[in-house]
């Protein structure tokens, strides 16, 4: 995985990056508004990066200065720079600065995509694994999506010896630390996100809830004002710091679908929606399949979990293939007694009841996860990440509308 962080004070020509940069293979982008000098502030944030891209309306602009002294910080970074226009000086200095690429504007995809291939040539053998990022997302209220969220990463981290990471996106109750753990976790989302300057390796870890020490959580918000007040290139930095430090990144979205989930959307190679066996459940969960598909998220990534499954569901079973076009992925099943007991001991349900119906599909959907991720196969072009689709749309429409 390819970790490039865009660095540019001007938001348009930073969001058509983004749209170009899902043409460069597997890549993820951190977007970073601001002059160069900036980054000098982010600590050792930057080791977590493969390549640079300083986006700067003048040679005065790209802060050359800086640049040097963050190519000598961390050598392993490559830097690009792009110019509206250059001159034999201005290549000269951006040279003696380390950078690797000098690009002009008007960009085009295959001379990004080759710059970056350049970039990260000289480190190809000693490349970053990749992170599996997983999406869990609410199709109805009740679903019990926090409860699966939780407990599969804490099987994953402790039946398979991964390093998990579960972000709590869910704007509204941001319980999933409580409910395999009884500590108060340290910090929440926003307090994170409001000392965002800090974010470093150690920042971090101490902001995090340490379930086991192959398993942490980052706390949500729980109060849906202070979640409309993060923003998403504070989410991208965070992943972008934290990714590189694990193996499996988790996602609790609850039923939100706005700009912070789909951050993490656009990264999921799986997003799981997850639903009961009830017809309400199986409309819901046709409204949200739409609004996912419409979102141009393939089907192929899309998985239909469903929890809290009877025996005697066998008719919302098939009404869910019929209108949804697919089977369920898994079938957790009903274990009211092992669930309650879990919940109220704030402690993950593979340690209160290993041998329960429950503890059996959490471990089996872990199962999924983690071969999943072994068998992941990088591809050359990935689906473009949403903002850069509506970009590209704009784009195309505002250039017909020239035409």
């Amino acid at each position: 995985m390819i970790n490039i962080l865009i660095n540019s004070e001007h938001t348009g020509r930073m969001s058509e990056l983004v749209r170009l940069a899902a043409n460069c293979g597997n890549c993820t982008t951190t977007r970073m508004h601001g002059a160069p000098s900036t980054l000098q502030e982010r600590g050792d944030s930057l080791d977590a990066f493969d390549v640079l891209i300083i986006d700067a309306a003048s040679p005065e602009r790209a802060e050359l200065e800086s640049v040097n002294v963050l190519m000598h910080r961390y050598p392993r970074l490559t830097c690009l720079l792009l110019l509206p226009q250059t001159s034999p000086d201005t290549l000269i200095a951006a040279m003696r600065a380390g950078i690797r690429d000098v690009l002009n504007w008007p960009l085009d995809a295959r001379t990004l995509d080759d710059a970056v291939q350049r970039a990260i040539a000289p480190h190809a053998a000693d490349a970053r694994h990749d992170t599996h990022m997983v999406s869990f997302i609410s199709c109805k209220g009740g679903a019990g999506t926090s409860l699966i969220a939780a407990n599969v990463g804490h099987a994953i981290a402790t039946l398979h010896s991964k390093r998990v990471l579960l972000v709590d996106l869910n704007p509204m109750f941001a319980d999933a630390a409580f409910l395999v753990s009884d500590q108060e976790p340290p910090s929440t989302l926003p307090q994170v996100c409001a000392q965002i300057d800090r974010m470093d390796a150690a920042f971090l870890d101490a902001s995090l809830a340490h379930v086991t020490p192959g398993f942490h959580v980052l706390a949500g918000a729980g109060d849906p004002l202070k979640a409309l007040e993060l923003r998403e290139e504070q989410i991208e930095w965070i992943l972008g710091v934290a990714a590189p430090r694990y193996d499996v990144v988790l996602f609790d979205l609850g039923q939100s679908i706005n700009a912070l989930s789909i951050v993490a959307l656009d990264r999921s190679a799986e997003i799981h929606m997850v639903l009961q066996a009830s017809m309400p459940y199986v409309r819901a969960a046709r409204r949200l399949q739409d609004i996912l598909v419409s979102l141009a998220y393939s089907p192929e990534r899309l998985r239909l979990l469903v929890n809290r499954h009877r025996r005697h569901d066998e008719r919302a079973a098939r009404a869910l293939e019929q209108v949804l076009g697919k089977r369920p992925s898994h079938l957790i099943a009903d274990d009211p007694q092992a669930a309650s007991d879990a919940v109220n001991l704030g402690e993950p349900v593979l340690k209160t009841a290993r041998n329960s119906a429950l503890s059996r599909g959490v471990q089996a959907l872990a199962q999924s996860i983690v071969n999943q991720s072994a068998g992941t196969v990088p591809q050359k072009k990935r689906d473009e990440p949403l903002l850069g689709r509506l970009f590209g749309r704009t784009a195309t429409q505002r250039q017909s509308t020239a035409s």
